[in-house]
Order: C-alpha cells, then structure tokens, then sequence
C-alpha cells in the first residue's frame, strides 16, 4: 500500500505492506484525509506536540477488526479521533482532557495519509471511532476533527455574553469559527485576512471581511464596534504577529483566543503592560475531545459547518509533493488528500 510518512527530508511516499489488525484494534481504509497546519510543522521539524505521525483528519471505511472488537462492522464509513485521553487521571478530573499524558501517546499507524492504517486498540476500547450520520461524504467526514476543535475553543470563552468577534486568519479553521460563531449568535463577527478568496467566502459565511493589509484594520475594527474594539478575538493564524494584532482589537476587559499554533520559541511581539493596563486576558485552547467529535458531527451532517464547501482541492496520496506546495503557498482554504 502506499503511504506518506515523515523523512529525514520533509516527506516520502512510500509502498509498504498493509498492516492486519491485532486484538482490540481496526484497520481503516482511508478514503479523504484533510491537511493540516500541524502536519507541516511535523514534517519540518518545527512541531512539539506529540510523535512525528502525520494525517489525522481521516475518514475511510473499516476494513477489518481485531479479535474482541464489537459494534463496527465491515464497510462502514467511520471517523477515527487520533487521539483519546483516559478519563481518570489529574488532568481528566480536572477539565483538562487534552493535557492528560495518555492523550497524544496513541496514534494512527502508520498515519491518515495512508491507503490503510490501524486504529490502536486505546483508541477503539474508548469509543474514539465515530459513525457519521447517513448521507454524510467521506470529504464532509473528515473535517469532523478540525470542526471538534474549534467547538472546544469557543467552550473555553468565557468572556459574559460576547456580541462582537474578530477572526484572525481565514483558513478553514478560521471560516470554521465564522460559521460556529454565527449559529451561536453573535451579532457581530469580523474577519481578517490578506487572501481574496477566503475573505469573500467570509463574507458569504456572515462576517465582515477585511484585507488586514489596508489600511488601519485596528481603527476600522474600533469604528465597528462604537469605538470600543471586539469582546473576543481569534487567533486562526499562526505567525506571533496575528497573536499581537488580535490583542490589539480587543476591547478593555476582552479576551484573545488563541487557538493557531505558533513556530515553537516564538515569542510575542506586544508591549507585555497593555494586557495589564487594558486588563486583556489571553486564553488558549488545544485539540478536541470525542464528546466535540460528535458535536461536529451534528453540525456538519445539519449544514451548519460547511465543510465540503470549504475544500479547495483534492489530491491523490502519491500527489503528496504538489499538495504542500498548495498549502505553503496559501492557495485555496481547505486540502484534502485520497487515495
């Protein structure tokens, strides 16, 4: 079968032999898996989240299951979550599900680019393999991972009955939380971006769209929202600079969202006093859990996330190379790769 792991150049498409699953685990026969901006990272050697195993916003159909494994059959279109905390340690009970240390100890094999690949058995015996609702494509399916996290991030706002957002960054992530946020009911969501095409799928998504490199978009932000600046902004994009601007929209007592993942050791570019000064709070917010992969499932099969309206282009697995180019390049918004 072919896969696409990690190098000690970047990447390589290679044939490798399709694995059997073992006891409690599922082979998976991969049928669209999303890029992501972590994938790039792990293949330039800039990301420290977890091991070098690259693609997991897969969906595909189960293949075969291992001895002991109940309730999925041959031939159903699954969604695997690539990462599943236990439940019971520190972090769990304390409502920190992603910082549990079993949480990114388990993973695809040999990762969602892949023809095939196993589910672990931690993942399964967890209930981490999700059935979309009839009807949903396999391309709507896989976004169910990127959709669960942005429902996680906006959990985490707890800024008192926000009206107004601003997006940084209108990738798929940042289109995501557009459309999130509207069906939430804010009144009032901006989004920021250099990229024509995302700006005017913003715009269709119900958010007022703005070229970040015209003009003061910080003032035009503020005569948006009577002088004031936005309840909370977000983070969609990873340069520190978005981090600063983002802060710089935000109203007096208002919150930064930070969700895009930085280039590790960055640091932020922003006079550390006006958080003080201002009292702006910066609050994070770090992949899913599988109770937001069903949330997302919901929202996707009911139209509310437009997911397969945000894919751009589709890439076959040995057409890895130019599907990097297109992202590196930010063409489009959201690409997908298959078989």
């Amino acid at each position: 079968m072919k896969s696409v792991l990690v190098g000690s150049e970047g990447f390589e498409v290679v044939e490798i032999e399709t694995p059997r699953p073992g006891p409690g685990e599922v082979l998976v026969r991969m049928l669209a898996c999303g890029l992501c901006g972590t994938d790039v990272e792990k293949l330039e050697g800039r990301y420290r989240g977890s091991k070098p195993v690259i693609g997991h916003e897969a969906a595909g159909i189960v293949e075969a299951v291992g001895e002991g494994v109940a309730g999925l059959e041959q031939g159903e279109l699954v969604v695997p979550h690539h990462h599943v905390n236990c439940g019971q340690c520190y972090y769990c009970l304390k409502d920190s599900p992603t910082m549990c240390p079993y949480y990114r100890e388990y993973n695809f094999t040999p990762g969602g680019f892949s023809e095939y690949f196993i589910v672990p058995r931690w993942i399964v015996e967890r209930g981490g393999i999700h059935k979309p609702p009839p009807g949903m494509s396999p391309i709507q399916a896989c976004l169910t991972e990127p959709t669960a996290c942005v429902i996680r991030a906006v959990k985490r706002i707890t800024a008192k009955n926000p009206e107004s957002y601003a997006v940084v960054g209108l990738g798929a992530v940042g289109l995501t939380f557009i459309q999130v946020l509207k069906w939430m009911g804010a009144k009032s969501i901006i989004g920021l971006d250099i990229n024509p095409t995302r700006l005017a799928v913003a715009e269709r998504y119900g958010a007022e769209a703005l070229n970040s490199t015209e003009g003061d978009v910080v003032e035009v932000v503020k005569d948006l929202t009577d002088g004031r600046g936005v309840d909370v902004a977000v983070v969609a994009a990873g340069p520190p600079q978005a981090l600063s601007t983002a802060i710089k929209l935000t109203r007096r007592g208002g919150q930064v969202l930070l969700f895009a993942v930085p280039p590790h050791g960055s640091t932020l570019p922003h006079d550390i006093s006006d958080l003080l000064v201002r009292e702006v709070s910066i609050i994070s917010s770090n992949a899913a859990t599988d109770q937001e992969m069903r949330e997302a499932l919901d929202l996707i099969s009911r139209k509310i996330v437009d997911a397969e309206g945000m894919v751009t282009h589709r890439y076959r697995i040995d057409e890895f190379g130019e599907a990097l180019k297109t992202f590196k390049k930010g063409a489009g918004i959201k690409i997908v790769i298959t078989p």
